[in-house]
């Protein structure tokens, strides 16, 4: 399987996933994927802009927010990183360590672009949970 087959794939999992998380939700015009895999420190989220609003899952409303339904997405989202990182080390292609995805539901706008930098392992400022806003920057959910 080519390096473009195996991003396909894992992006079109990820996207689909977040649908079906707010399939139920009203006025969700864009999902935000931003995962970070680097020296055995993973951080997948999906964040969904609702009402002008980018926010984390668990702000999203008219979905069940659930703390167990979150956690099943997160652990979906890193078994399916899993099974792509398996598929780079067999195809002898260097793994990803960040991906950011957004998606428009009503256009089906897709955007992926991957880096294989590392961000937070040579830097102590930074932490992955804080992706998104280096990402967004004023219009990501700010963590508290």
């Amino acid at each position: 399987m080519s390096e473009q087959e195996i991003i396909h794939d894992l992006v079109s999992s990820w996207v689909s996933l977040g649908l079906e998380y707010v399939a139920a939700a009203p006025n969700v015009s864009a999902l935000y994927i931003y995962v970070s895999s680097e020296l055995g420190s993973v951080y997948p989220e999906i964040f969904f802009e609702q009402n002008g609003r980018v926010l984390y899952p668990s702000d999203v409303e008219g979905t069940d927010t659930t703390i167990a339904r979150i956690r099943s997405v997160h652990r979906f989202q890193f078994e399916d990183l899993q099974a792509a990182e398996r598929q780079f080390d067999a195809a002898g292609v260097s793994r990803p360590t960040e991906y950011r995805v957004y998606y428009e539901p009503s256009t089906r706008k897709l955007d992926v672009q991957v880096s294989r930098d590392l961000i937070y392992a040579n830097d102590d400022s930074k932490v992955p949970e804080r992706g998104i806003e280096y990402w967004l920057g004023d219009r990501a959910p700010m963590l508290t």
